[in-house]
């Protein structure tokens, strides 16, 4: 499925990068030199001044801007537990 690698949020007019372990190349480039550029812009967007942790606590809600934020699962929970992720859509802007 394309992609654009920028897009612009209706709320607020900002641009952000859309891109993460689902881009596989960039059109329009040669395949090795897109796949370098994401890495590249990868690095670049997950550091750590960049980035924002939460360390969850029983009953805290989360929410974030989807167009807008790179997200990840951290892996430094204690698997025995049982933990649950809702995911709600707001209809509105289609994202690009």
């Amino acid at each position: 499925m394309r992609h654009p690698l920028v897009r612009v949020s209706p709320a607020n007019g900002q641009p952000s990068l859309f891109l993460g372990a689902h881009a596989s190349h960039v059109e329009g480039m040669p395949v090795e030199e897109g796949r370098a550029l994401l890495k590249t812009l990868l690095e670049h967007v997950t550091q750590p001044q960049f980035c924002y942790a939460h360390e969850y606590q029983k009953g805290d809600l989360l929410i974030i801007d989807d167009r807008q934020s790179l997200h990840k699962a951290g892996f430094d929970y204690d698997h025995s537990q049982q933990r649950r992720l809702y995911r709600m859509l707001v209809r509105g802007d289609r994202p690009y």
